[in-house]
């Protein structure tokens, strides 16, 4: 009682079923690019964020922000901390419009891999936290942020 030899159709169902595992398993939306960029220092006039995800995802049931962070650290250890614990702390909160730097997604489209953040105008100087919660089209939740700063 040997094993049985392989046959050139199990070996095709397995490796089917391995590439559509493999291409399941990266189908979530992640942030591709943007602008600015992470850790980037912006001297010019700034308008707003752009925000470029891997696959689109559904604007409408998708969080976007853009909040000052008050912190001179210098460490980036330390400073991507302090912007995680923003993120914790004002991700969910409803009715936070006096606190945050934007002004709302500009996007129209309701699916969307490039999402447009308006910026306050007049911004003041100083390092800003980009944060996302993003629902892709494949139904999966990622969660995202970072740091640039704007330096007229």
């Amino acid at each position: 009682m040997g094993s049985q030899p392989v046959t050139f159709r199990t070996l095709l169902w397995t490796c089917l079923l391995l590439l559509g595992a493999t291409s399941l398993a990266g189908a979530h939306a992640y942030l591709d690019s943007s602008f600015p960029a992470e850790n980037a220092t912006v001297a010019s006039e700034l308008n707003e964020v752009i925000l470029r995800f891997t696959e689109p995802v559904e604007v409408p049931f998708s969080t976007f922000k853009v909040y000052p962070l008050a912190s001179d650290e210098e460490d980036p250890v330390r400073l991507r901390a302090a912007a995680s614990a923003l993120v914790q702390q004002v991700l969910n909160l409803r009715n936070d419009a006096a606190q945050r730097a934007d002004e709302g997604v500009t996007t129209q489209a309701r699916i969307s891999a490039e999402i447009n953040i308006a910026l306050k105008k007049e911004l003041p100087p100083g390092r800003y936290v980009v944060m996302w919660r993003v629902l892709s089209i494949d139904t999966h939740t990622t969660t995202g942020f970072f740091v640039f700063t704007y330096a007229p």
